[in-house]
């Protein structure tokens, strides 16, 4: 089972970065921040190492490319603000959206996921449309965000709002509720391990939302050549099959 990182590592990460940006751009000095957020199975902290899915594509982009830079793990909305800030700032993993389009530049698409309904193994329950769905008798999902945010405005009143992931996916795997949802399948396969529940605890229904492709996002400071240069790694690593191999690693067992 992985550790949970820290919360106090994590906060004072961010205030070192914070500071250190602050105080090179006093100093009229540059330097590369990379920076991530705890998000299993996407970038996680483990024994004090930065982990994880995304942050396995990017520690291969820097190889192809022949630069060391250190990651740093902090909240994200700490991330997201010195990326808005600048200068010099790489920040994985971001939701690339409409709204976040003119803000930064991109690298990727480092994923493209969908969030499903999952119920637990064996149930006869069929579900194949929201309405399906609104009318099984409870659905696990987290207490805020996109996907609860989400199914309050498509009318569902039978939400169990679980305060975390394991929680979400024990309630299912144990009959607690009838659907659970939150996690993409990548963060399914984690959460299920991190349980200690077998991998087949929960099928998968037919019916996703909330499609998204995930990417490196950039201040806007950062040369257009020089996130060619990545976008460049990051086409080769997929043309050359490492890519593929590293999803396998982290999907879930057939």
């Amino acid at each position: 089972m992985r550790p949970m990182p820290s919360p106090s590592v994590r906060i004072l990460l961010a205030a070192a970065a914070l500071a250190a940006a602050a105080a090179l751009r006093a100093a009229g000095e540059t330097r590369t921040f990379l920076l991530t957020e705890d998000w299993p199975p996407y970038n996680y902290l483990e024994g004090g190492t930065v982990r994880g899915f995304s942050s396995e594509v990017v520690g291969s982009i820097l190889r192809r490319l022949g630069v060391a830079y250190r990651v740093e793990s902090m909240q994200g909305v700490r991330a997201r603000q010195i990326l808005d800030k600048g200068p010099r700032v790489f920040f994985f993993t971001m939701l690339r959206t409409p709204e976040r389009e003119a803000r930064y530049k991109w690298i990727g698409p480092l994923g493209e996921e969908s969030i499903y309904f999952y119920k637990r193994k064996g149930s006869p329950l069929r579900v194949e449309t929201l309405e399906d769905a609104r009318k099984a008798g409870s659905v696990a999902c987290r207490t805020v965000g996109l996907v609860f945010s989400f199914l309050s405005e498509a009318g569902f009143g039978n939400l169990d709002p679980t305060p975390n992931p394991e929680g979400i996916y024990q309630k299912a795997a144990s009959g607690r509720c009838d659907l659970a949802i939150g996690e993409p399948p990548l963060g399914i396969a984690y959460w299920l391990e991190r349980s200690g529940l077998p991998p087949d605890s929960l099928e998968r229904t037919p019916l996703g939302i909330l499609r998204y492709r995930m990417y490196i996002a950039c201040s806007l400071d950062i040369p257009d050549e020089e996130v060619a240069r990545w976008q460049a790694a990051l086409d080769g690593m997929k043309a050359s099959g490492e890519y593929g191999a590293l999803y396998r690693k982290y999907a879930p067992a057939p």
